[in-house]
């Protein structure tokens, strides 16, 4: 049996959720919908329009949007947003006043004002307990307060990286992946803090997009301090470049050294002095 679905995005996510649609209801790209989520009654942009799926093909049961946005959704979502930032420095200044260790990122609201949800960051576990009773007594809701790691914390708030665009986590990585060390070692990269750590302190997540392509090309070339036989002569391997295809070799030449560029073009012919070659 084939169903209905169409993908949308709620705020500060770029992760994209599935809910079933109805066939009279015309959807397109930059609509928005009222939906009901795990945490209660929101609104999101429609990303994908109506797709066709198996049935089959439904891991868990969908949820179907209860209907598409009006003005007057609009124009109160609207006003729920200027009511996050309210309550956002409310929550700032409480939290200076309880003097916890905490570090607030960002309030969501839920279209019905049912529930206030507070994201913050923190290096140790906060007893927040306090903080909740007056924020209850404050916005009279229910009250949620999410920590959350510092990966996370800059998906919500969004930042630029030192490529000066905006940093992946914001604009499409939606699951995060294991970061290593290994992987700045691989590609050459100095193992500088600023070098290799993003926005949020850790590894930056851009190390992952070429670890594969540098450890399938570094198949081709010998290791650095490599004794190798040329045409061009026997010398130590002292740079591996593997964007521009070529690596140097030091020769001894008396009391001098010589700096003799090999390119990939001729890696072929090389007959490696050492065994590092055969271990990859």
């Amino acid at each position: 049996m084939v169903t209905n679905i169409t993908g949308l995005k709620f705020q500060k996510s770029n992760i994209i959720y599935y809910f079933k649609i109805d066939n009279s209801l015309e959807l397109k790209k930059g609509d928005f919908c009222i939906v009901e989520t795990s945490l209660g009654i929101d609104i999101g942009e429609v990303v994908i329009t109506n797709k066709e799926i198996e049935e089959t093909e439904l891991t868990t049961p969908l949820k179907a949007i209860i209907r598409k946005a009006t003005s007057e959704d609009l124009k109160n979502w609207s006003i729920i947003k200027q009511n996050e930032e309210k309550a956002f420095n409310v929550c700032k200044e409480k939290i200076k006043k309880y003097g916890l260790p905490m570090k607030l990122l960002y309030v969501k609201s839920l279209l019905d004002s049912s529930r206030l949800i507070f994201y913050f960051i923190s290096a140790e576990r906060v007893d927040f307990r306090e903080l909740v009773k007056d924020l209850v007594q404050t916005f009279k809701t229910k009250i949620e307060l999410k920590q959350i790691g510092v990966r996370d914390g800059i998906k919500l708030v969004g930042s630029m990286g030192i490529c000066g665009r905006e940093v992946c986590c914001v604009s499409f990585i939606q699951k995060f992946s294991p970061i290593h060390i290994n992987m700045a070692k691989i590609q050459k990269i100095a193992l500088n803090q600023a070098k290799v750590s993003g926005i949020c302190g850790r590894l930056m997540c851009c190390l992952a997009y070429e670890n594969e392509f540098y450890k399938e090309s570094l198949q081709k070339y010998p290791e650095i301090g490599d004794i190798i036989e040329t045409k061009k002569g026997k010398g130590k391997v002292t740079e591996i470049n593997i964007l521009k295809k070529y690596l140097i070799i030091e020769q001894e030449e008396g009391e001098t050294k010589k700096r003799i560029k090999i390119s990939e073009e001729e890696l072929p012919n090389i007959n490696l002095k050492s065994n590092h070659f055969a271990k990859k």
